[in-house]
């Protein structure tokens, strides 16, 4: 990079929207994307999307490696890892760059299901066999290992949002920070988007018109042998259109959306278990999560 540009950290949480969301930010002409979303370059070891081969570990250098080369309009380079919240490496780290935190929080039960469908439907660290009260009853008793993955493992301490964005503000500032809801993203992306743009010192009328395509969200494999050979195989296979060409037809093929249709129970015993943290959050925050209530 021949000039020195402000970084814009997607940094949480998962299942959250920050892949729909670093998609439209990379579109605006002012902004260089990562090349890919998540680069995890700043990821604790122990973590599931560690890489000891990219990681701030071996100096901050490398991570210029991750962006294409800026144009003459880029005045922000942005990166998504939501599992940066979590990272103490990136807690350490990333304050000290010229960078702002982006934070995007969804309602806990909800982040909570979507982590299982995800973690279940589209890789296979959760059993297909494991219904979802099973599984939060195996994650509150220790009682499987979920592939050491520490998300589908400790699911209900990574939706403890209070915990992880205190130290966030301590080292960052509240002017470095912005907090917002999945809420505000689906209810009125554009909105949201404009007044993101305007945070970053971004021209904001380029979203005047968008399409907002959503992207990453979590789907059910028709056939289970097909999405575990899936699974095995697309980690092995290069980026690109043919990629992309792949995973089209797979998804086309082979998933379709979760069947949601039925209120889970185990999801408003949730919300009930997280009401106390949900009422600090928007009073500490200045949030409305109204719509949170269990």
């Amino acid at each position: 990079m021949t000039r020195e540009l402000p970084f814009l950290f997607v940094a949480g949480f998962p299942k959250s929207g920050t892949s729909s969301l670093f998609n439209w930010l990379s579109a605006h002409p002012e902004v260089t994307g990562a090349t890919q979303k998540e680069t995890c370059f700043f990821a604790d070891p122990g973590s599931h999307v560690y890489r000891p081969d990219f990681n701030v570990l071996h100096g901050s250098a490398d991570f210029q490696s991750a962006f294409p080369t800026p144009t003459a309009e880029t005045r922000l380079l942005v990166e998504a890892t939501p599992t940066h919240v979590y990272s103490q490496r990136a807690l350490a780290s990333i304050p000290k760059l010229p960078a702002r935190c982006l934070f995007i929080l969804r309602e806990p039960a909800s982040q909570i299901r979507s982590s299982y469908d995800y973690f279940r439907n589209n890789w296979t660290y959760i059993p297909a066999d494991l219904t979802f009260a099973d599984y939060l009853a195996a994650t509150r008793y220790g009682t499987a290992a979920f592939g050491g993955n520490e998300l589908a493992e400790r699911p209900e301490e990574h939706a403890d949002y209070m915990a992880w964005l205190d130290p966030w503000r301590a080292a960052l500032g509240a002017d470095r920070m912005k907090v917002t809801t999945f809420d505000r993203l689906k209810a009125d992306p554009q909105a949201l988007m404009e007044e993101i743009a305007a945070w970053c010192g971004l021209s904001s009328g380029f979203f005047n018109g968008y399409d907002f395509p959503t992207e990453n969200e979590s789907y059910q494999p028709r056939n289970r042998t097909l999405q575990q050979l899936n699974v095995a195989v697309r980690a092995h296979l290069p980026g690109g259109r043919l990629y992309d060409g792949a995973r089209w037809l797979y998804r086309r093929m082979n998933t379709r959306k979760p069947d949601r249709t039925l209120a889970d129970p185990s999801e408003a015993e949730l919300r009930s278990r997280f009401a106390p943290m949900t009422a600090r959050l928007a009073e500490d925050y200045d949030l409305d999560l109204s719509r949170w209530a269990p």
